[in-house]
């Protein structure tokens, strides 16, 4: 009986450690089962590589770099649709000849890539603007009169004007402000007719006004972005000039015949305020559109800006 037991024992024992191997060996299985880890992506691999500011990477071909958009095309669809990204959500792309090109951030354009790399998409930061290397020049037509010294004004009619042309030089202050001198004249011209009862008489009042204004002010753009459209708002000081021409022309109305012409002058230079909002627009690197509107020489005004010195990137 006691061989017995010991025989069953035994026997228990051999199939616990029998089923503990095969557990053993069963997880080990598991536990070292292989993964596939993707290697490296090769250097010249035939396509570009969209780094967004979150992290993500895209594989493509970039087909355009674009204000607002950067538009590519999957490599895994030659044939396929153009998909696109917004430009403010992409950090760097890097294109399949190892040239980086910033987009959102640091250190910005590479020197030289569109003459090194001339099929590469080429990028424009449009904000990207270097004390006295990259400096503005403005030219504008100004409509509608803002600035007059002619006393009751609103009681003569225009008779004609020449539009305020105005020439101003900008150059960058820091980021998003510029500060400029603008030079700006024009001339107006009001008349009046008053008829006086009391001695008869017909008072033809003809004035015509030069106008001469210098500013010093300060532009601020109100975006950071490196979209097309830039809405600005600008603030100056200046010096202010009016030289007034008079001719009283009168006539009495029971004798036609005897007119008495009266003619003089005047002149008044004071201190000046221009206050505008407007906006640019950024036909290339080199040119710019702008229209704005406020208080200065003239209420409207419209022009084009031109980057002189511009710095090629």
């Amino acid at each position: 009986m006691r061989r017995i037991i010991t025989s069953l024992a035994a026997t228990l024992l051999i199939v616990f450690f029998l089923i503990f191997f095969v557990s053993i060996k069963a997880n080990a299985q598991s536990d070292t089962q292989r993964v596939m880890i993707p290697g490296p992506v090769p250097q010249n691999a035939g396509f570009d590589v969209i780094v967004k500011l979150n992290g993500d990477l895209v594989y493509g071909l970039v087909k355009e770099v674009g204000p607002l958009f950067i538009t590519y095309q999957r490599t895994d669809i030659p044939d396929g649709p153009i998909y696109s990204i917004p430009r403010n959500e992409v950090y760097v792309i890097s294109y399949r000849n190892q040239v980086k090109d910033y987009i959102n951030g640091e250190p910005g354009n590479i020197p030289g890539i569109s003459q090194q790399y001339p099929n590469a998409p080429r990028y424009i930061n449009y904000k990207n603007k270097n004390l006295f290397k990259n400096s503005n020049l403005t030219v504008g037509l100004g409509f509608l009169r803002s600035f007059s010294k002619v006393e009751n004004v609103k009681n003569y009619s225009t008779s004609s004007s020449f539009p305020v042309l105005s020439f101003s030089y900008e150059v960058l202050y820091q980021k998003n402000i510029q500060i400029g001198v603008e030079l700006g004249f024009g001339s107006h011209k009001f008349t009046n007719q008053q008829f006086s009862s009391y001695d008869s008489t017909n008072n033809n009042i003809s004035l015509k006004e030069n106008i001469f204004g210098l500013y010093v002010y300060g532009r601020y753009f109100l975006t950071s972005s490196s979209s097309r459209l830039q809405p600005y708002i600008l603030a100056g000081l200046g010096i202010t000039s009016s030289n007034i021409l008079s001719q009283n022309q009168i006539s009495f109305t029971n004798d036609n015949t005897q007119v008495i012409l009266v003619k003089s002058g005047s002149r008044a230079t004071g201190l000046g305020i221009t206050a505008r909002v407007g906006a640019e627009y950024y036909l290339n690197d080199q040119l710019q559109l702008f229209l704005d509107a406020g208080v200065g020489l003239s209420v409207i005004k419209a022009g084009v800006s031109i980057n002189i010195n511009n710095e090629k990137h």
